[in-house]
């Protein structure tokens, strides 16, 4: 296979499975918070219409981020247009949730929804960062063996 065709594959995967990744995050992260709203209202049930709104949604945030080049989770430090991309998305989901009723339309709830969101962005960054941390400390432990290696050959 001709190597442009294929680095164009791999960039397009590695980007897919990037938006899957955050996609399946953030629709666990609402889904968590949904039904720990349902319980607390006396319900044991969760609406199935709602769930498929919530990973719809996270599917197509996901890939909005992902086309304006948004990988606020894959930098060291949060400049202004990450912050933007937290609190705009936070500010998506939270509308979503009224929009669709998630929450039954009230306040308190959709108040602390919507922070909790922030926090849920903020700790999909830290998670990245401290993941990104322990990898390269993982790879630069592997060089030094490798070249360890290769000096004594």
């Amino acid at each position: 296979m001709n190597k442009k065709i294929l680095d164009i594959i791999e960039k397009y995967l590695t980007r897919k499975i990037g938006v899957e990744i955050k996609c399946c995050l953030m629709f666990f992260m609402v889904l968590c918070f949904y039904s720990g709203y349902r319980l607390i209202c006396g319900s044991m049930e969760a609406g199935i219409i709602h769930m498929l709104e919530m990973v719809v949604l996270a599917y197509l945030l996901g890939w909005i981020q992902a086309l304006i080049g948004s990988d606020f989770d894959e930098v060291d430090r949060l400049c202004a247009k990450d912050w933007a991309v937290v609190l705009i998305g936070s500010l998506i989901y939270t509308a979503a949730s009224l929009l669709f009723g998630w929450l039954d339309g009230n306040p308190t709830a959709t108040v602390l929804f919507a922070v909790y969101m922030v926090i849920t962005y903020l700790c999909i960054f830290l998670i990245h960062k401290i993941k990104r941390a322990i990898d390269a400390k993982l790879l630069n432990n592997d060089l030094m063996q490798f070249q360890k290696r290769n000096k004594e050959i």
